[in-house]
């Protein structure tokens, strides 16, 4: 019986610990596809992913895809949001610029842990812009802490095609 009783303890301080608003166990999947566009000449878009709070203001950059720094303004709201105010804290998740195609970013719960995100509500957002073409922003508000998955899919017009959000707790 005693070993029973010295287990509720051990228990009782895990679920509290789970239960932490400070403790944001989730993962975030995007889902980005960058449609085919016959055009000469055609330059790959660079594309930014970013999370914002409620009231707009940028938290962390996801992923920047790019080649010359000179262009890095032309994304526009993700740099008046997020890109020149963190140079340093961008550069870890860049990359070059993507040819057409579907590619996934995975944002592990030790990342999100990093940013130290409370649980409750945001916007992850999507920027492409590619020179000689268009301009593309999708913005969906997600949740982070919920105990169920949830699944956001939104279409692009010209830049961006299907992005899927995925948020797992």
């Amino acid at each position: 019986m005693k070993t029973h009783l010295s287990v509720l303890p051990i228990l009782a301080c895990t679920c509290l610990l789970l239960a932490s608003p400070n403790s944001l166990a989730q993962q975030i999947s995007v889902e980005i596809t960058i449609p085919k566009i016959t055009t000469q000449p055609y330059h790959k878009p660079y594309v930014a992913v970013w999370i914002e709070t409620q009231k707009r203001q940028g938290v962390h950059t996801l992923a920047f895809w790019h080649e010359q720094k000179d262009w890095f303004k032309d994304v526009r709201q993700w740099w008046r949001k997020i890109g020149r105010q963190q140079s340093p804290a961008y550069d870890q998740v860049t990359g070059a610029t993507r040819k057409p195609g579907t590619y996934t970013l995975k944002i592990s719960s030790k990342e999100l842990a990093t940013l130290k995100l409370n649980p409750g509500e945001y916007f992850l957002n999507v920027e492409a812009v590619r020179e000689e073409g268009g301009r593309e922003f999708i913005r969906q508000k997600i949740t982070l802490g919920a105990t169920e998955i949830k699944r956001y899919e939104k279409l692009g017009k010209h830049e961006l095609g299907k992005v899927i959000i995925s948020v797992m707790p």
